[in-house]
C-alpha cells in the first residue's frame, strides 16, 4: 500500500461494479429495507427508495446504508460502498427477484 507524504493528488481510481447479490427483502410504506452481499462481505439493513426530483424531471433510485446515531445527533454510515449505475440495476432486479 503506498502512502502520499507529499500532498500530491493520486491517480483517480475507476470506478468498477461490484458482485451484489440482494438476499433478504422487507416492505415498509414507502421503502424497501434490503440485505445483500457485495464481493463476499454481507451487509444487514440497507434502504431503496424512488424519490422524485424538485424540478419534476423525473425519479431516481437512493440506496442507503446502515447508520448510527453519533454524540452530536448526526447519522453515519458505518458501512458504505460506492455503488455504481449498473450496481444500482443490479440491486432493482435483486430486489425484484426476492419480493415474487
Amino acid at each position: 500500500m503506498a502512502v502520499n507524504l507529499k500532498g500530491k493528488k493520486s491517480e483517480e481510481k475507476k470506478t468498477e461494479s461490484h458482485n451484489i447479490e440482494v438476499t433478504r427483502t422487507k416492505l415498509l410504506d414507502d421503502v424497501i429495507m434490503f440485505d445483500m452481499v457485495v464481493n463476499g462481505v454481507t451487509i444487514y439493513g440497507c434502504s431503496y427508495r424512488t424519490l422524485s426530483r424538485k424540478d419534476g424531471s423525473g425519479t431516481f433510485a437512493k440506496v442507503g446504508f446502515p447508520s448510527r446515531k453519533g454524540k452530536d445527533d448526526k447519522y453515519y454510515n458505518h458501512v458504505y460502498v460506492k455503488l455504481t449505475e449498473e450496481d444500482i440495476e443490479t440491486i432493482e432486479k435483486g430486489i425484484e427477484a426476492v419480493t415474487e
